[in-house]
């Protein structure tokens, strides 16, 4: 999407650069957001490294520019609080399907004055107040986003999921048990000499996802062979090719394996298990 506001406006992109254990730096930062950055996007958790990025100093030094401070929250969400206003995000967006609700559907917070300076991306029905033969006048916000036939399912899903999220299992739940997941995780996985850690070794930089390696084996295999042992993880580039690029990621791929609060510790014995059967396939 980047790439195509920069075509249409002329606008230049720029990247920050992590660490390879996914840390962005000050030097880094400091280095790339200066007076001509107009926007500011971070995700707050890599989606394949789950470090959580700086977003609240992001947000201080975009501001200080008079520029926007954008933030990818689909990662991060589904494991912690969120606090838009604490965070300093102008907008802040998040996919349903990773928070238990239905795939197909998202919600985009932004704060209102800009909201209302920004002209609709979709025209149609529900999104106007009146129409002449030449002219039309913008429902407010939100219905000003909201051209055509809404998902009503859909949105009423994402809300009762969203709720069970917060008042039914509650964050501090989710985050004391999937802490302890990765612990368990990240402690098994390094005990195995031929898996390669993709990112921090420390498990307190992780936030539900742990991306990694087998040797010599490439990643849609390890998914094949775990998914014949009832193991589900994702294998391929994780819609991240740049970052894997950077990383030096051999094949541009890589195995991710996800926990949430739902999951136990006989979830990762049995993943640690199928592991050990990917290795002994190719190596026995």
């Amino acid at each position: 999407p980047w790439q195509q506001v920069c075509r249409e406006t002329g606008a230049k992109l720029v990247y920050l650069y992590p660490t390879k254990t996914g840390q962005l730096t000050t030097e880094e930062v400091l280095a790339k957001v200066g007076p001509k950055t107009k926007i500011l996007a971070v995700g707050q958790v890599s989606n394949v490294l789950g470090v959580e990025n700086p977003v609240k100093n992001l947000g201080k030094l975009v501001h200080k520019y008079g520029g926007y401070l954008v933030v990818d929250g689909a990662q991060s969400l589904p494991h912690m609080p969120v606090d838009v206003a604490d965070l300093g995000a102008d907008f802040f967006a998040f996919s349903a399907h990773k928070a238990m609700g239905p795939m197909g559907i998202g919600v985009l917070w932004g704060k209102m004055d800009l909201l209302n300076a920004m002209p609709p991306m979709l025209t149609g029905g529900e999104m106007i107040d009146s129409v002449t033969e030449q002219d039309a006048v913008w429902a407010p916000v939100p219905e000003k986003f909201e051209a055509g036939t809404q998902d009503a399912a859909g949105i009423f899903a994402t809300g009762a999921a969203l709720d069970y999220l917060v008042n039914t299992v509650g964050y501090e739940n989710i985050q004391a048990r999937e802490q302890a997941l990765v612990h368990y995780l990240m402690g098994e996985l390094m005990q195995l000499d031929f898996v390669q850690i993709i990112g921090s070794i420390y498990w307190d930089n992780h936030h539900g996802v742990v991306s990694f390696n087998v040797k010599g084996i490439h990643p849609h295999d390890v998914a094949s062979i775990m998914d014949m042992d009832g193991v589900c993880i994702r294998a391929g580039h994780h819609c991240a090719q740049p970052l894997l690029t950077w990383l030096g990621v051999e094949n541009l791929a890589c195995c991710r394996a996800s926990v949430a609060f739902y999951n136990d510790k006989a979830d990762i014995d049995k993943f640690i298990a199928g592991l050990h059967h990917v290795w002994s396939t190719f190596n026995g």
